[in-house]
């Protein structure tokens, strides 16, 4: 009984702080200055992959899986800080859905592009 114990929590560890710390080395400020080098935000990019989809697979399960209202807020607050760092990593102007909902107009045909 003690090792299913301990593997519930190592499992619940994993989807309570995986999406957390994928968003922290999103904000981290040694790792996303201008003068970094490239291996390092190649390695900052995979460790924040890597993360955010070992924590989501495990919150969709746990989703899936748990009748518990406590575990359910868990997996929904690991996917949500995953999902957020994501966002953070490769779409840090945002997802691009301004246009869409302003009727697809382009900025550049637009007075403030007529210089």
């Amino acid at each position: 009984m003690e090792s299913l114990v301990i593997l519930v929590t190592i499992i619940l560890a994993v989807t309570l702080f995986s999406g957390p710390i994928a968003l922290f080395l999103t904000w981290l400020p040694a790792l996303n200055r201008e003068s970094t080098n490239s291996s390092i935000r190649l390695l900052r990019r995979v460790l924040v992959t890597v993360f955010s989809l070992i924590g989501s697979f495990t919150s969709f399960n746990i989703f899936v899986a748990s009748p518990t209202l406590a575990v359910i807020l868990m997996a929904t607050f690991g996917s949500l800080t995953a999902f957020f760092a994501v966002k953070r990593e490769y779409f840090p102007e945002g997802l691009g859905f301004r246009n869409i909902f302003r009727g697809g107009s382009d900025r550049r045909n637009g007075p403030s592009g007529q210089h």
